[in-house]
């Protein structure tokens, strides 16, 4: 966690990692860590490991060093054990995540094959100063036009599968899964933490007068419980344009600040322009982004 938590901007606990890779476990998915040690202290880290927004066919890989052991061979070490494993495992391409401020870790990268795939950005909200009065407009704006919120708290396995497919479909709808295969629900399930620490009162459904699903927004806690994680907020294609993405922030807003919750994250792709403008909107602050590398062939 030391040599993590400073690179990744988070504050998670071992306790935290120990539960992910359990969920990891049960979900039979590649994970592989490694540590690096120097006069029995941990110097570096390696990981190699499924990540579902992968491009099809990629493995993630990262490898981190303490920044004081930099310039000793730990970083390569590190990362020739990465390819040993990649390759026994078959995985001929590797995907990575550096922080765009970083310019050392992209150059590291880039020596080593990676170009550049996409670019995400991550946002913060302070949710104790939030002030939700400038946006009472456009609760009811969204209310005029009889949509209502309901959420996943107490539904049946009917209604819950049928919400797990409305979001495998909002999912390939996003810049990051355009052109990706359909999410099967175990993995929608996975993301939602539905088979680890349910939430689902912030599963929520935006619905027309009808009871037409118009729709999501999903949430979880991340980082050892500190911080509310906005997974998706998405509206179907024949709902867009009618102002309902940032009723559905605001229904996220409510709940988190409902649990005692001081901070919302989220994540979002360069191109998706109009998500990010509610984001701006709302206050949410920026936070380094990410640039996500390709290498093919290991």
């Amino acid at each position: 966690m030391a040599i993590s938590n400073p690179v990744m901007g988070r504050q998670t606990t071992a306790g935290a990692l120990l539960a992910e890779d359990h969920e990891r476990a049960a979900a039979q998915q590649i994970n592989c860590r490694w540590v690096a040690e120097a006069e029995g202290q941990v110097v570096g880290i390696a990981h190699l490991f499924f990540f579902a927004f992968n491009s099809p066919g990629f493995l993630s890989a990262q490898v981190m060093v303490a920044p004081e052991q930099r310039g000793r061979g730990v970083g390569r070490a590190l990362w020739q054990t990465v390819q040993a494993e990649a390759g026994r495992l078959g995985a001929s391409n590797l995907s990575t995540g550096v922080a765009d401020t970083d310019e050392d870790s992209l150059a590291w990268a880039a020596r080593r094959g990676f170009v550049q795939h996409l670019h995400r950005f991550v946002s913060s909200l302070d949710l104790i100063a939030f002030d939700e009065s400038p946006f009472h407009v456009d609760s009811e704006r969204a209310a005029a036009q009889g949509i209502t919120f309901t959420d996943m708290a107490g539904v049946d396995e009917t209604i819950l599968d049928r919400y797990l497919n409305f979001v495998a479909d909002r999912l390939t709808e996003t810049p990051d899964l355009a052109g990706h295969p359909r999410w099967p629900l175990a993995q929608v399930r996975e993301i939602l933490r539905l088979d680890s620490d349910p939430r689902p009162d912030w599963l929520v459904l935006a619905r027309g007068p009808g009871g037409e699903w118009l729709g999501l927004m999903a949430m979880v806690l991340v980082f050892g419980g500190q911080v509310a994680y906005n997974e998706l907020t998405a509206v179907h294609p024949s709902a867009r344009g009618r102002g309902l993405a940032l009723p559905l922030k605001l229904e996220a807003i409510r709940r988190a600040r409902a649990a005692g919750i001081s901070t919302m994250r989220t994540n979002n792709h360069s191109r998706n322009a109009p998500m990010l403008a509610v984001n701006r909107r709302l206050g949410f602050v920026s936070l380094p982004g990410q640039f996500e590398l390709h290498r093919r062939g290991v």
